[in-house]
């Protein structure tokens, strides 16, 4: 029974890799998700130390990706973000890294909003190379 199940995986076909589960979005739709650019207030957690953090991000429009500036405290990173569409129903996940130093966070992130529109995005974090998600990161659009 165990060899019919590992034949049946080893035969299964490609939609069942991780590389085949989200596609990436090539391009920046402005439109798509409306409003995303814009000011945000952000509150987190480091994945690493598990300290908690406040600061700013801003989310500006680019080509292919979305180009982010975040500041906490006097610390000031760029970054970018980019759609991936999961799954066979095709779920909108962002998909960010911040370049922090000694090594990039990478952010999973699911888009919400509150009644009036405005983005509430709370995001998965951890640092390039570990396997573990433990940090978080939300983010609250600012009402301008």
């Amino acid at each position: 029974m165990k060899r019919l199940l590992v034949l049946c995986l080893l035969g299964s076909p490609a939609s069942f890799y991780a590389a085949d589960f989200c596609e990436r979005d090539t391009t920046i739709d402005p439109e798509f998700p409306a409003g995303l650019g814009g000011s945000y207030e952000i509150v987190g957690k480091d994945p690493l130390t598990g300290s908690a953090y406040a600061g700013s991000l801003i989310v500006d429009y680019g080509k292919s990706t979305y180009s982010l500036t975040r500041s906490v405290q006097d610390d000031k990173v760029h970054g970018d973000a980019w759609i991936e569409r999961c799954g066979a129903d095709k779920i909108v996940v962002l998909i960010a890294r911040h370049y922090t130093k000694p090594a990039p966070l990478d952010l999973r992130c699911s888009l919400g909003a509150d009644g009036g529109n405005y983005y509430r995005t709370t995001c998965r974090t951890r640092y390039l190379g570990s396997l573990h998600w433990s940090g978080l990161e939300a983010w609250f659009q600012a009402q301008e």
